[in-house]
């Protein structure tokens, strides 16, 4: 019997397919990892399959990631074939709380100030229910700081923890580079060594493919810092637009620091279809205030939406059809 897991593709997505694959074994999880766009159309299409078959599937588990409320129902009304749970901690899935199958939290209860990821979420259901009883003190220890740190990235702490936080940093530029597949084979290896005192351990390879990458990611931000437009929305927020592909958060981060008085980045991946909002800033809240716009969302701090056509023309115009104001 396997569970199927449905999971985003970034470093707290993938933390969660971590998890799965060390609780429930690595030969009885199926992931799929969705995009935004792409969800809700493979979590129905396994619920309609999974229903009109004897499926070897005995759960579902959704995490870091909501479905719409069309999917939902869909859900509810056979979640007693599908054992469904899903995991998410974006403010704008608070709703799907109304079904006792979902879990949707910003913040733990027992930290009502400090911001949770869908990784943690998920390890404390999988804890609570003892799915990791076959670990040894040392792999659990490497396990919760793992999901330490995957939360401390994607919730933005890392900015706070100075030294130690360059370690969530870390962990997500090497996750950028070896791409899903090798980074869970490197990060389990990793959670699997004994020594708890220095888990992730970066050896020789890591530490200089880490590096190397700081170098282009530097040189890549002063490319782009140099090809800034700045402009103005309709709230009277100065942001800043430039297209890029590559470091994306990185480059977004770095922009913020370098252009005080912009409250937010604009970053647009004309070739994927993507545009990504970033900010420094307290006082601004990017997923409800100005991805919602574009029909995406995210955190308060990174968010991000997918370009249809009519959205790309709109943003040409907008950044190109009307003289600089600032």
């Amino acid at each position: 019997m396997r569970i199927k897991l449905f999971t985003h593709t970034d470093l707290d997505g993938v933390g969660c397919a971590v998890l799965a694959y060390l609780a429930f074994g690595y030969e009885n999880v199926d992931v799929e990892f969705c995009s935004y766009d792409n969800v809700n159309q493979k979590v129905l299409k396994f619920i309609m399959s999974r229903s009109l078959s004897n499926s070897a599937y005995y759960g579902l588990y959704i995490t870091d990631l909501s479905v719409s409320e069309e999917v939902a129902r869909q859900i509810e009304k056979h979640k007693d074939n599908i054992m469904p749970r899903l995991f998410d901690h974006h403010a704008t899935a608070l709703w799907l709380n109304k079904y006792d199958w979902c879990h949707v939290m910003e913040n733990l209860p027992i930290c009502s100030y400090c911001k949770t990821s869908g990784t943690e979420l998920f390890y404390v259901y999988l804890y609570n229910f003892s799915m990791f009883n076959m670990r040894d003190a040392d792999t659990m220890k490497n396990i919760s700081k793992f999901v330490a740190i995957v939360r401390d990235w994607d919730t933005w702490r890392w900015k706070e923890l100075g030294n130690a936080g360059s370690i969530c940093n870390d962990m997500n530029n090497l996750f950028s580079m070896y791409g899903i597949v090798e980074f869970i084979e490197w990060v389990m290896a990793k959670i699997a060594l004994n020594d708890s005192d220095v888990f992730p351990a970066f050896g020789l390879e890591e530490k200089t493919m880490l590096a190397q990458l700081r170098k282009d990611i530097n040189h890549y931000v002063d490319e782009k810092n140099s090809q800034i437009i700045k402009k103005e929305d309709i709230f009277g927020n100065r942001y800043g637009v430039v297209f890029a592909e590559r470091y994306i958060s990185e480059l977004g981060n770095r922009l913020c620091e370098l252009n005080p008085k912009l409250v937010y980045i604009a970053i647009i991946d004309i070739s994927e279809g993507k545009i990504s909002f970033r900010t420094i800033r307290d006082n601004i809240n990017l997923g409800d205030e100005i991805a919602h716009a574009y029909g995406g969302g995210g955190h308060p701090k990174a968010a991000g939406a997918l370009l249809n056509p009519d959205t790309v023309e709109e943003l040409i115009n907008n950044i190109f059809g009307s003289p600089n104001k600032i």
